[in-house]
């Protein structure tokens, strides 16, 4: 059997969410920047992306990072969606921290912690790994400015009328109360939040679309549902993020904490420096804290504490006379 083309990759889970890193395969790229290389990358090699994502190889849920050198910073990646690229993605930072960890890239195990920087197509990061024993106990990463660009945004669909606030966390989220839109943050109601969620995206996204949103220029990629908590330990805002009709984030979401984050803190509802936990429907948490940015009174710097564990090392195959080369998604 001839095989036409070879991926290597590293496999990880993040809350419950797949981050698979592509280590070896990928033809050079071009672009001073870690951004014009992702465009490069879209532009010249995006049946890689939905080779490696979608089925039978993966699903549509799976993330995908493709490492890259930076000019600015220790490490350059950017992040490849079933459906579009990501400017950010925070469940995939924890998971390839942890990968690179699993490959010896970022120090000896027995260092308790270490850091590095990190390009993405959003802005420049900073990650520490923390470790105990032997092993990563935790990983934190510093993610770019978040900021409320809309408050109190009116949108109807699928017979529901909710209050939305657009928030920028790394990519751009319309934030909606859960019990507002009828939406029940368990297992068993994801269904009904997929259809509802995509319904509000779109709605949300045609009206930025006719300029109808004073302060956002740009469709937001999800809808974030959230219910506020609270017990011994603090505040909890447990969530789910909503990508499109057949897709979820199984994790608590690093950008949509950040973006919640922000949105808590123009609120009034929590403190700078006041650490939250971001809890997904399957009851695991990241630590979220909102930092204050010296000279700027309109965002926050959003640190986010989670943990990603590795599920595999894959090397994934194309044969010739396969009828299914680039994959496929079914809605």
């Amino acid at each position: 059997m001839a095989i036409r083309r070879w991926i290597s990759t590293i496999d990880s889970h993040t809350a419950g969410h797949p981050t698979r890193v592509v280590t070896g395969g990928v033809p050079p790229l071009h672009g001073d920047t870690v951004a014009d290389r992702c465009d490069d990358f879209r532009a010249r090699f995006d049946a890689l992306r939905t080779f490696l994502l979608h089925e039978p190889r993966g699903h549509a849920a799976m993330v995908g990072v493709v490492m890259t050198e930076s000019r600015r910073a220790d490490f350059g990646a950017f992040f490849l969606g079933s459906y579009k690229y990501l400017e950010m993605c925070g469940h995939a930072t924890i998971g390839l921290a942890v990968t690179l960890d699993h490959m010896g890239l970022i120090g000896p195990s027995d260092v308790p912690e270490s850091a590095f920087t990190l390009e993405v197509p959003a802005g420049i990061i900073t990650v520490h790994v923390r470790r105990a024993g032997g092993a990563v106990a935790a990983v934190t990463f510093e993610n770019v400015p978040a900021h409320v660009a809309s408050s109190g945004v009116t949108v109807e669909a699928v017979g529901v009328s909710v209050s939305a606030d657009v928030v920028w966390g790394g990519n751009w989220y319309g934030l909606v109360e859960a019990r507002s839109a009828g939406v029940e943050l368990t297992p068993a109601g994801v269904s009904h939040a997929m259809a509802t969620g995509s319904a509000l995206k779109a709605r949300l996204n045609a009206m930025i679309a006719a300029g109808e949103v004073p302060g956002v220029g740009r469709p937001v990629d999800s809808i974030l549902f959230y219910d506020r908590r609270a017990d011994a330990g603090g505040v909890i805002s447990r969530q789910l993020v909503v990508l499109e009709s057949n897709k979820f984030d199984r994790s608590p979401c690093g950008t949509g904490s950040s973006a919640r984050l922000a949105q808590m803190v123009a609120r009034g509802e929590i403190g700078l420096g006041q650490p939250i936990r971001t809890r997904n429907i399957l009851d695991v948490d990241f630590t979220a804290t909102a930092k204050a940015i010296e000279g700027r009174t309109d965002a926050i710097e959003p640190h986010i504490v989670g943990l990603a564990h590795i599920t595999g090392e894959h090397r994934f195959v194309l044969s010739d006379g396969d009828p299914l080369p680039d994959g496929f998604l079914c809605r």
